[in-house]
């Protein structure tokens, strides 16, 4: 019996170890089932859409917590907020953003939407003021961005227990602060310059020095309202229970001053919060760091760990919405719609000029970026520029109108109807930056093309042929097997407008300067150089 209660007691001392660290996770964190959720590149609505795909097939399988790992250099506004909204009111109450390794502008406005961050070693985020590619932005204009997203981290910091001056500091030029600690507790609180004039009675002083993390014994950084961390009294064990609050924490003045130790400077009017491991989890930003999905799961305490990742599907569209795909796409569409006007009849290159067109206007239409009228737009400039090739020659009006209305088409497929202002123009400029780099590459190829023409047979391999030999496209002056201007013919089938004609012995491709010609018309050639163009003679 005495080796009996001996084993047992060693059991029981062997297993509390065990227990305790099992116990050290709070229940708010505790995990069974848990989703990773990747983010990867920039934001954008195609972000969006597959977060919410891939979190709805997670609760689906049952996760009941959801980490988000974040690697992105930020992105698109609307997106991020419609993405910040998902995760406080769709995802599980227990949301964690695991930046990994790095997370700034609209990557950071995300993560504060999870009820707690943690980072990988050698990671970095904050930097979250909107900026632009059209250079600096108007004081309103800057102001009517930031507007919401402060509102959104400010949310954020009430309800996920952040202190809500630093993540101000992410957003806005201007934020001072400094980090002061409690001599008796280690407890730390950041301060503005008033509130250090206030305990101090000074101006306080403008260096940031290199601030070290807190022992680990010592409460966190406490933030600009009332703090309900897991071990404080009354603490709810069910995080559904912590909304949004006011700010509430009292300031402190020069009773104070002997209480509190200044430690540095956080951040200066003229700099942005961005913060590495050691000083997030000095700020209270981050409990701790995690390598890999190992130290998650144990962080978490989860029972298992599966990740979800964008479709292929979602990663094709990514892709194909790129901008060196869609400067090649508008390369290949104007191309080969050139080289198909140009010599019509083969329908190859009209079915490479359409196929790329597709992938232009359908890829974006997908992400909802292409509206109805761009699509729309497109289409009536090609229908505009054909007429003025084929039914209106020499009017130009017809064909400036339709390359201009394509221009607007292809632009728009970059913005959305319902973009801010700011993002709008942001827009605006990337289409116009891209669809001009697209028609100049083209213009550049197609000129390329017509010189290869006037110099070689390489249009022959196409177009041009008598029966069983090929034409020479080089000169438009007459030779053995290319008709002059003037020649007549016959029509040996409809031209609408392409079609072909005989004069002589010789049978060529020819297209109509005007109306359709029927088959047996007597025609006139009215031009021979790259293609051979002809006119019905009234019988």
């Amino acid at each position: 019996m005495p080796r009996a209660l001996a084993i047992l007691l060693l059991a029981i001392l062997g297993s509390a170890p065990a227990m305790s660290r099992e116990q050290a996770i709070p229940a708010v964190r505790k995990a069974n089932q848990a989703a990773i959720l990747t983010v990867e590149g920039p934001i954008t609505s195609i972000t969006a859409s597959s977060l919410k795909r891939r979190l709805t097939e997670a609760m689906a399988d049952g996760a009941d917590t959801v980490v988000i790992r974040l690697n992105t250099p930020g992105g698109e506004l609307m997106s991020t907020l419609d993405i910040c909204r998902m995760l406080k009111a769709d995802a599980p109450p227990n949301t964690v953003a695991w930046i990994d390794p790095y997370a700034f502008s609209a990557g950071t406005v995300i993560a504060l939407a999870c009820r707690e961050i943690v980072i990988a070693p050698g990671g970095m985020f904050g930097d979250s003021a909107p900026v632009s590619p059209l250079g600096p932005i108007p004081q309103t204009e800057r102001a009517k961005i930031e507007s919401p997203l402060l509102t959104e981290v400010v949310d954020s910091a009430r309800r996920n227990r952040y202190d809500e001056r630093l993540v101000q500091a992410f957003v806005s030029l201007g934020i001072e602060l400094w980090l002061l600690e409690n001599a008796e507790t280690g407890q730390r609180i950041a301060v503005d310059r008033t509130e250090y004039r206030d305990i101090y009675g000074e101006e306080p002083p403008e260096t940031i020095p290199s601030i070290t993390p807190p022992a680990d014994d010592a409460p966190p950084i406490a933030p600009w309202f009332d703090a309900m961390m897991s071990n404080a009294p009354g603490a709810p064990e069910d995080i559904s229970d912590m909304v949004q609050r006011p700010s509430s924490r009292v300031r402190l003045g020069a009773d104070d001053r002997e209480d509190w130790i200044l430690i540095g400077q956080v951040v200066s009017s003229d700099r942005l919060l961005a913060l590495t491991p050691a000083e997030s989890i000095a700020y209270g930003m981050v409990p701790r760091t995690i390598a890999d999905e190992a130290e998650l799961q144990a962080f978490l305490g989860a029972s298992s760990l599966r990740t979800y990742e964008r479709s292929w599907s979602e990663s094709l569209v990514i892709f194909l919405v790129s901008w060196p795909v869609r400067i090649v796409l508008i390369i290949i569409f104007l191309v080969c719609l050139f080289v198909e006007f140009a010599f019509p009849g083969t329908g190859i290159f009209a079915a490479g000029s359409m196929a790329a067109l597709l992938v232009l206007l359908g890829a974006p239409w997908i992400v909802g970026l292409a509206q109805w009228w761009d699509i729309l737009f497109v289409l009536l400039g090609i229908t505009l520029v054909a007429v003025e090739l084929f039914l209106l020659p020499g009017t130009f009006v017809a064909g400036v109108t339709g390359a201009l209305l394509m221009l607007a088409g292809l632009v728009g497929t970059f913005v959305s109807g319902d973009m801010h202002s700011g993002e709008l123009a942001d827009g605006l400029f990337r289409g116009i930056l891209i669809v001009t780099t697209g028609l100049v590459g083209a213009i550049a190829i197609m000129w390329w093309l017509g010189r290869r023409f006037e110099d070689s047979r390489f249009a022959s391999r196409f177009v041009l042929r008598t029966e069983g030999k090929a034409l020479d496209v080089g000169s438009p002056v007459a030779t053995a097997d290319r008709p002059a201007i003037g020649t007549e013919g016959v029509a040996t089938t409809d031209l609408r407008p392409a079609g072909r004609i005989r004069c002589g012995d010789s049978v060529v491709d020819a297209v109509s300067s005007g109306r359709w010609i029927r088959k047996g018309a007597v025609v006139r050639i009215v031009r021979n150089d790259m293609i051979i163009e002809v006119e019905e003679i009234d019988q």
